[in-house]
């Protein structure tokens, strides 16, 4: 839905939505399927078994190939390792990469454009924009290469949900589907090019709740793919209403999932949660598979190392953040860049018989669920898109202390104008609708939290489930709490 302007799709008639989202649907069959994607899914589902050095084999080779393309077309790598003295021969396996130094999301965001190869016609790149919610927005380019690799890597976690291409399923993600201001069903469009039924996650409260759980039932969904915040949400009402859904698997991203979420996700459901991590950097990619013993390493799509604090790998068994070289992307290759997640990498392997890495616990940003006055519950990364690609802006904090006000503090750099301020709180309002006030605060600087984490959705405002009130999901003891955090799924 990327490429439809808003607020026309938002005008049409849903029948005329339905086939909007259809034709987007084969515009990406056409742009990320196709012989390409089938020789790398064929190749996927070898690798996964073979054995380490055969994998290793395959990451070094890939590597010379980026290291030596970076070298020679784009501007800031050529420059860094003439600086270091440093020549592409000079890193051609994994343990080389230790020459050159770690790239921070600070330096991303510094060297944009630099960290372009000039070799890519900018014109036919896919732009991505991160959340911001760390504090810094990251600007990336994608080319077509990654794009078809990073699509194979997540119909490999489909399939190991049990679910391929063309079986019924249902996403709960970020796109605003349907519009703010629509009160009555379906709360949901259908892509009949991929047999996908796509519900809206800004509609969710106790009265609409019902009309999802019909819906998937007439589809025959089999397998449903969410943010955990909104499908946990899905199964709180099913709990409260003695309801069960079976289908054959639920695979969350995007945010960490919690011990309390995969527990009553998998009771409601009827099957086990499959946990995926990615980012919109596109560097990194792992998942769960039908054995739930971690999430295993797509090693074919980067190198990924586990660093203390100190910068040194972990022994197997060790924690340390996460540090990644994607292998796919020649338009904005990114060597050594730091996710600014966290993960314990798992010593033993898994009794599935794949031979990738294992990681025990991915911990990512955890963030609070908006209440609007109207009851409607609104996980706090969904509103991140309103933020994406807004220049000249630093940092910003969503803070909510009653249901029908949200307060967003900005930090912002010389040159942000009333029109950017505009621009947020226009993609908020199409969100969030017209019971919800936004207030804007221009701050300095925004403080950690007491335990010192930066949280970038802030709600005290209490969820309520009929006569059941809890607080807000993430409290900061619950932030601590092991998960995953994804981009994948808006791909799509």
């Amino acid at each position: 839905m990327t490429d439809l302007p808003e607020k026309l799709y938002a005008c049409c008639p849903i029948g005329v939505q339905n086939m909007l989202v259809s034709w987007y649907g084969r515009k990406i069959l056409r742009e990320r399927f196709g012989p390409e994607f089938q020789k790398i899914r064929a190749s996927l589902a070898s690798s996964e078994r073979a054995g380490r050095e055969e994998i290793g084999a395959y990451q070094d080779e890939r590597l010379r190939a980026v290291v030596a393309h970076a070298y020679e077309t784009v501007p800031y790598y050529g420059e860094l390792m003439d600086r270091l003295d440093i020549r592409p021969s000079d890193i051609s396996t994994r343990d080389d990469l230790r020459s050159l130094p770690i790239l921070t999301r600070e330096a991303v965001v510094e060297n944009r454009e630099r960290l372009l190869s000039t070799s890519r016609t900018r014109g036919r790149l896919r732009r991505a924009t991160t959340s911001g919610t760390t504090g810094y927005p990251v600007s990336v380019c994608w080319d077509r290469g990654v794009s078809v690799m990073n699509n194979a890597c997540l119909w490999r976690a489909r399939d190991w949900g049990g679910v391929g291409f063309g079986r019924p399923y249902a996403t709960l993600m970020g796109r605003l589907i349907v519009p703010a201001r629509q009160t009555r069903p379906p709360f949901w469009r259908f892509n009949s090019s991929w047999n996908q039924l796509i519900l809206s996650s800004y509609h969710l409260d106790e009265g609409n709740i019902p009309h999802y759980l019909d819906a998937m039932r007439e589809r025959g969904i089999e397998m449903l793919e969410a943010y955990p915040s909104a499908a946990y949400m899905l199964a709180r009402y099913m709990e409260m209403e003695s309801v069960r859904l079976p289908l054959k698997s639920v695979l969350t991203s995007s945010e960490p999932l919690l011990a309390i979420q995969r527990e009553l996700l998998e009771d409601r459901f009827c099957c086990r949660v499959l946990d995926a991590y990615g980012q919109a950097e596109r560097v990194a990619f792992a998942s769960e598979c039908e054995r739930h013993e971690g999430l295993h390493i797509f090693e074919e799509y980067g190198i990924v190392e586990i660093l203390n604090e100190d910068g040194e790998p972990v022994e197997p068994g060790g924690s340390g953040q996460i540090v990644a070289t994607g292998l796919h992307n020649m338009a904005m290759p990114l060597i050594r860049y730091a996710t600014g997640d966290a993960a314990t990498l798992k010593s033993e392997a898994c009794s599935c018989g794949r031979t990738l890495r294992l990681l025990e616990s991915i911990t990512g940003k955890a963030e609070d669920i908006i209440v609007t006055s109207r009851g409607r519950m609104v996980p706090g990364p969904l509103l991140s898109y309103a933020f994406k690609g807004v220049p000249h802006l630093v940092r910003s904090q969503i803070v909510q202390e009653r249901p029908d006000e949200i307060r967003v503090r900005l930090v912002a750099e010389k040159g942000f104008l009333p029109r950017d301020e505009e621009r947020i709180r226009g993609g908020l309002a199409r969100r969030l609708g017209s019971d919800v006030a936004i207030a804007f605060e221009y701050v300095d600087e925004i403080p950690m939290s007491a335990r010192g984490k930066y949280r970038w959705v802030v709600s005290s405002v209490p969820l309520r489930w009929g006569k059941l009130s809890t607080a807000n999901l993430y409290q900061e003891e619950d932030a601590e709490t092991v998960g995953a955090r994804s981009g994948h799924g808006d791909a799509n």
